[in-house]
């Protein structure tokens, strides 16, 4: 029927499961009201896990948005999680004047080509609906979950249009590249009461996350301060847009967010102000990037952890990346100084050892396993938002040389 909107035309077909949902958020309401700590305020507090907001019994049915990052994060784990499929795969930006891979918009659009790739995949079977764009996709989907993986400027963009449509999201890194950008998608987030996660994929290493056990237990005392390093090849080339500050953002956003993630989420200790510095002496013919730089932090009770970066990793290395941690305390050093990822801890009057290093769950997982309340997500509501205003003051403080409180 001409003027209806599809979206409201199918939940009436499901009520069931809409009621599931309408319910939650009402208590989620209700619990904000009484002035007792919402969700996304108990970052460090929480311990139990949190009210579902998907139906467990339910499927899950994600709708992709855009071909740019991490996306086998998505594809590589549906085979771990009950019911989920992709269900919509949308791959550009109907309010931007780019295609993703650089062309304007406006012109006639090669659909041919993307169904092509989309049969390629091992998850085609599933047999989702594709389109153009993410906003024609909203509107005519209903959807559980959409995965925003554009260009980065433009992932706050359609992170915002999924929240308002009452969506979960889980978002490529970064979330945003401006203060501006980050602001609008954590009020929409707010505004909708949806809960939103970020590829913080290192988190999830098994070296990384048994640092973070042997921090949480003690086996270095109080940690002071922490040092980290992302080191990376730059390839033959890069993405069109890395040629555009505008669009990447910068290098401390898209590489050194994960080690000022780790560091942060390792120590447990809240960033207060952060110090950079940044620059391109390699690879001039992408302006928008810088290949090397170095991010100081103080943390909050006087501790301080600095962050190296840098796309100037030799081509004929053993691996694409080599990323390391150390984490000094008042009673020990634990670290992952090597590309084998092994950990080693020193702890006063003992010798050095390698811990047994330990798994977690893989992020889609997890983060599924907390819509369907049976888990806490390892990231936390806010920590998307805020990892990331993070990193948008260290770019900030490079740019301009001084000191920027978070």
């Amino acid at each position: 029927m001409a003027g209806t909107n599809p979206r409201s035309a199918k939940e009436s077909t499901c009520p069931d499961r809409r009621s599931f949902i309408r319910s939650l958020g009402a208590a989620s309401l209700g619990l904000a009201a009484s002035g007792l700590p919402a969700l996304a305020s108990m970052e460090k507090t929480q311990t139990k896990t949190p009210q579902a907001r998907l139906d467990p019994a339910a499927p899950l049915r994600i709708g992709m948005i855009g071909r740019t990052g991490h996306t086998y994060m998505v594809f590589g784990e549906l085979d771990k999680i009950a019911g989920a499929r992709i269900a919509a795969y949308a791959f550009e930006d109907g309010g931007w004047q780019y295609n993703c891979d650089g062309t304007k918009r406006g012109g006639s659009y090669d659909m041919d080509s993307q169904r092509k790739w989309v049969e390629n995949q091992s998850w085609s079977s599933s047999g989702p609906k594709l389109y153009e764009t993410y906003q024609e996709m909203l509107e005519k989907e209903e959807l559980d979950l959409a995965v925003a993986c554009l260009p980065y400027a433009r992932n706050a963009y359609a992170a915002a249009a999924a929240a308002e449509r009452g969506l979960n999201i889980l978002c490529e890194k970064p979330v945003a590249v401006n203060f501006a950008d980050l602001d609008m998608l954590e009020s929409a987030v707010k505004k909708s009461n949806v809960r939103l996660s970020a590829m913080f994929a290192m988190r999830y290493g098994s070296s990384f996350y048994t640092i973070k056990q042997a921090v949480g237990r003690g086996l270095v005392g109080k940690p002071c301060m922490g040092r980290a390093q992302k080191s990376y090849k730059f390839g033959q080339e890069r993405p069109w847009f890395y040629r555009h500050r505008e669009i990447y953002g910068s290098s401390i956003l898209w590489v050194g967010i994960h080690a000022i993630d780790y560091i942060r989420w390792i120590m447990d200790l809240e960033v207060r102000r952060v110090s950079a510095f940044h620059g391109n002496l390699a690879h001039r013919d992408y302006p928008g990037l810088q290949d090397h730089g170095v991010v100081s932090m103080e943390l909050e009770g006087g501790a301080s952890a600095a962050v190296t970066l840098d796309y100037l990793r030799p081509e004929q290395a053993a691996s694409h990346g080599d990323d390391r941690l150390r984490v000094i305390g008042s009673q020990g050093v634990v670290e992952r100084k090597d590309i084998d990822g092994k950990v080693e801890l020193i702890g006063r009057g003992e010798s050095s050892r390698l811990l047994e290093l330990e798994s977690p769950k893989s992020l889609l997982e997890d983060f599924v396993g907390e819509l369907r309340g049976k888990n806490t997500h390892m990231i936390g509501p806010e920590e998307a938002v805020r990892v990331t205003r993070i990193c948008i003051a260290a770019t900030q403080a490079a740019d301009e040389g001084r000191v920027v409180k978070v």
